[in-house]
C-alpha cells in the first residue's frame, strides 16, 4: 500500500500527517487515525526501524501508511515534508486529500531555568513552535474545507515548570498557535484544535522506576500516568467530523494534572532519572 500506483476510479481518501510518528502518542496517533480510515503519513527523525516498524504494523490491520523522515529543527526539515505531501496528492496517489495534520514532534526534557543557553532555546522553540507553525501555514493551503489541524501542548504550559522551562515556554507558545491560527484559518472551513497531554507512558525507561512514577503520579488528581492510546483518541477526535463546530480549543486529557498544585515536589523528571 506504500508503493506508487495511483488511486485512479477510487473514493476519495483522507490523508493524515502525524509529525514525530515513531514516538509513543505518534504511533498510537497513527494507528487510531488509520482505524478511522485514514491514509497516514507517518513524519520521524531517525528511528527509521520505528518507522518500519510502524508502517507495516498499520499495514497489517489494512491500513495505508506512508514514511517521511527529516529534521524539523531546520526549515529543510519542514520543506522535506510539505514536498512529501504534495507528492503524494499530486503524482502517486490522486484520489488523497489532505484532512488532518497532527503537529506532535517536540523536543522533551529541556534544561533548567539557570542552565539553558542561547543554542538551547532557539532548538526547542525550532523543533516545538516554529515548524508546528509553517507545517500549518503551508499545508492547510492543501487542504478543502472540513480539514483539521490538531495541536500538541502539554500541562505543563500550565503550571510552573523551572526545570523544564523552555519545553513549557514552546508548549505555551503552540497553545496560542492554536487559539490564534484557528481564526485566522475559520473562513477556509478548517479547524484547528489543541490536547494537553500530561504524562504519558512513551516506553522511556524512567517509566519503569517507582520513584519517577511517583513523581509523575503526583500531578494527576485521579493518579497514574495516560496510555497513549487514550491521547490519541482525543487527537481522533478532534479531527473527526463529530468535532465539526470545535475550533479554538484545548482538550484537558491530563487526568485533572493542571488544576492546580498537588503537594511539594523537591525534584525534577530529570533530577529522577
Amino acid at each position: 500500500m506504500s508503493g506508487t500506483r495511483a488511486e485512479s476510479g477510487e473514493r476519495p481518501v483522507d490523508l493524515a500527517v502525524v509529525t514525530g510518528a515513531t514516538g509513543g502518542i505518534g504511533a498510537a496517533a497513527c494507528a487510531a487515525l488509520s482505524e478511522s480510515g485514514h491514509a497516514v503519513l507517518a513524519h520521524y527523525g531517525t528511528r527509521t526501524d520505528r518507522a518500519r516498524e510502524l508502517q507495516r504494523s498499520v499495514e497489517a490491520q489494512g491500513g495505508r501508511c506512508h514514511l517521511v523522515s527529516s529534521d524539523l529543527g531546520t526549515d529543510e526539515g519542514v520543506g522535506t515534508v510539505v514536498r512529501r505531501v504534495r507528492q503524494l496528492l499530486e503524482q502517486q496517489y490522486p484520489r488523497y486529500r489532505l484532512r488532518v495534520l497532527v503537529n506532535n514532534a517536540a523536543k522533551l526534557l529541556s534544561p533548567s531555568f539557570a542552565d539553558t543557553a542561547p543554542g538551547d532555546f532557539d532548538a526547542y522553540f525550532a523543533v516545538n513552535a516554529k515548524a508546528p507553525f509553517f507545517l500549518s501555514q503551508q499545508l492547510v493551503e492543501l487542504m478543502p474545507a472540513g480539514g483539521s489541524v490538531v495541536n500538541l501542548s502539554s500541562a505543563s504550559a500550565h503550571f510552573s515548570s523551572p526545570g523544564d522551562i523552555a519545553y513549557a515556554m514552546s508548549k505555551a507558545a503552540i497553545e496560542s498557535l492554536t487559539k490564534n491560527m484557528a481564526e485566522a484559518v475559520a473562513a477556509r472551513g478548517i479547524r484547528v484544535n489543541a490536547v494537553i497531554p500530561g504524562f504519558t507512558q512513551n516506553g522511556h525507561p524512567g517509566f519503569e522506576i517507582p520513584a519517577v512514577l511517583e513523581y509523575m503520579s503526583s500531578f494527576s488528581v485521579l493518579g497514574g500516568v495516560s496510555e497513549p492510546e487514550t491521547v490519541a483518541a482525543a487527537i481522533a477526535f478532534l479531527a473527526s467530523d463529530a468535532a465539526k463546530r470545535t475550533t479554538g480549543a484545548l482538550l484537558d486529557v491530563t487526568g485533572g494534572s493542571i488544576l492546580g498544585a498537588r503537594g511539594s515536589r523537591a525534584h525534577s523528571m530529570k533530577d529522577l532519572l
